[in-house]
């Protein structure tokens, strides 16, 4: 791990890197589980990862379940509400998380994690980093559960059952998001994907705490979905609504509740359409289903007249996303502190795909 944690504090048009006291440590347990995964290092060698310094954000990332619907009408019958944008002092915050390979060992690969939460104020943006955290993913079996009573938090799983990139990233971020439900009172929310769960990477408990949390703080939580996997008959949700162009909401989730079914997975928001300004995109849109019509509405009037800048995007999620992204210079830096901090020896070894097939040797992980 390099850095427990790094709070900036800056006005919207002095952005810089003093790091500050934190009030929400990352959980010791997320932290041993790290660590652990680091100490079969020692003496290691490290095949790093290639990259190249004009690329400007790297971020693996993670894919989202693919719902098909089946061949409902999607677009008949349907009530398209209209969304007024209303500027308010409302407070607005948003999360995001990052995960890139640094390289790979003998045993299996290393990644880092990193989560930001990101609060609106009037006159500037409070966000806090947490991370790079480390994590060496082997491809052994052998049991190992770490003993900690906080590691219930994070379902009693070591580095050797957390296979999935994925799962271990998502962890962190519903972390992250605990930490906004927290804090936030009387705001709105934003969460970068949506409220869907249910899946042994995604347990349905841990997204129910972090609404209710919110909701004893008076505060409403909306999940924006930069792409969406949900289609109805093959054909992603989105593309009903292109023609719409004034800022709007379609509710589905009467479709969604109708054609799929309950469990394993569990939709806990009302899954819609939005645009929030006209000249913006459409983005899927889940609203805690606790949340009533009237006040899902006016919450997505500030969110609209508030923090809607670019695209139709809210601001405050955008910079949550790009402060959580790599970049290639910082992927340099994570493989030496590995190099220096783990007694690790630098290997690089030649790409098999590239000296096979030249510049179509490429596949979602390049070492």
């Amino acid at each position: 791990m390099l850095h427990r944690t790094q709070e900036l504090i800056e006005p919207l048009r002095e952005l810089k890197s003093i790091p500050e006291d934190n009030t929400h440590p990352i959980p010791e347990s997320l932290l041993e589980l790290s660590s652990r995964s680091m100490r079969s290092l020692r003496g290691a060698s490290l095949n790093p990862r290639n990259v190249s310094l004009v690329e400007i954000g790297i971020d693996d990332g993670e894919s989202e379940e693919s719902l098909d619907l089946g061949h409902s009408q999607v677009s008949m019958g349907l009530k398209q509400t209209p969304i007024q944008p209303l500027r308010d002092t409302i407070p607005i915050a948003a999360c995001d998380a990052a995960s890139v390979k640094i390289g790979e060992t003998e045993t299996g690969m290393i990644f880092a994690i990193r989560a930001v939460a990101v609060w609106r104020q009037p006159d500037r943006f409070v966000f806090t980093r947490w991370g790079p955290l480390l994590f060496h993913i082997t491809n052994s079996e052998e049991p190992e559960r770490l003993r900690d009573e906080d590691s219930q938090v994070f379902g009693g799983l070591s580095v050797k059952t957390l296979r999935v990139l994925t799962r271990l990233r998502n962890h962190v971020e519903r972390w992250t998001q605990g930490v906004l439900s927290e804090t936030v009172k009387n705001g709105i929310i934003l969460l970068d994907g949506s409220l869907t769960a249910g899946t042994p990477d995604n347990p349905a408990s841990r997204v129910k705490n972090i609404l209710n949390t919110a909701r004893s703080n008076h505060t409403i939580t909306l999940a924006l979905s930069k792409s969406t996997q949900l289609t109805v008959g093959g054909r992603n949700i989105l593309t009903f609504f292109e023609a719409e162009r004034t800022p709007h909401l379609f509710d589905i989730s009467s479709i969604v509740e109708a054609e799929y079914p309950p469990y394993p997975v569990r939709f806990l928001g009302r899954v819609c359409v939005v645009k929030f300004s006209s000249d913006g995109f459409l983005f899927r849109l889940d609203i805690d289903k606790e949340t009533d019509e009237q006040s899902a509405l006016s919450a997505l009037g500030r969110v609209a007249g508030t923090d809607v800048i670019f695209h139709g995007y809210p601001e405050t999620l955008r910079i949550a996303h790009i402060f959580s992204t790599f970049t290639a210079n910082e992927i340099l830096a994570v493989q030496r502190f590995v190099v220096s901090n783990h007694r690790v020896t630098l290997q690089s070894r030649p790409s098999l795909r590239r000296s096979l097939f030249g510049p179509f040797g490429t596949s979602r992980y390049v070492a």
